[in-house]
């Protein structure tokens, strides 16, 4: 039984490669983003700021100029009605190349309903965001 177990087990591992997702968490009070260096690497960006914390401003900037407006509403209005998002948009590697990404994030309130972080993951895709062009 534990051999069949065992090998069911290995069989679900991919040998392939997978992006590695960026892992953040923004502090709205001090209004820093502390990110891992797979983050840093989708917003071309020094893995060693990403990690002690850098203004929410620095990666904004770093998105493509037509998806900016769309995402800072996205972020906004999920803060606002608290619930998970989902966006789609164009960040600027360390080459001035644009990577589509997409992230997944969500507020979080202290005990007195003030939104304090905002936390989530940004991967790689290979799907544009609608309505975008290159």
């Amino acid at each position: 039984m534990v051999r069949r177990a065992e090998r069911l087990f290995l069989t679900q591992i991919s040998t392939e490669r997978m992006p590695d997702a960026g892992l953040f968490t923004w502090d709205l009070n001090s209004n820093l983003v502390y990110a891992d260096s797979a983050m840093a690497e989708l917003f071309g960006l020094d893995p060693v700021e990403t990690e002690r914390g850098l203004p929410v401003q620095t990666y904004l900037d770093r998105v493509h100029p037509d998806d900016a407006p769309t995402l800072a509403k996205q972020i906004n209005d999920a803060i606002i009605a608290e619930h998970p998002t989902v966006q789609e948009y164009r960040s600027r590697k360390a080459d001035g190349s644009y990577i589509h990404v997409s992230a997944f994030g969500r507020c979080f309130r202290d005990r007195n309903d003030n939104p304090v972080h905002y936390a989530g993951i940004v991967m790689a895709t290979e799907k544009a965001p609608a309505g975008s062009t290159h």
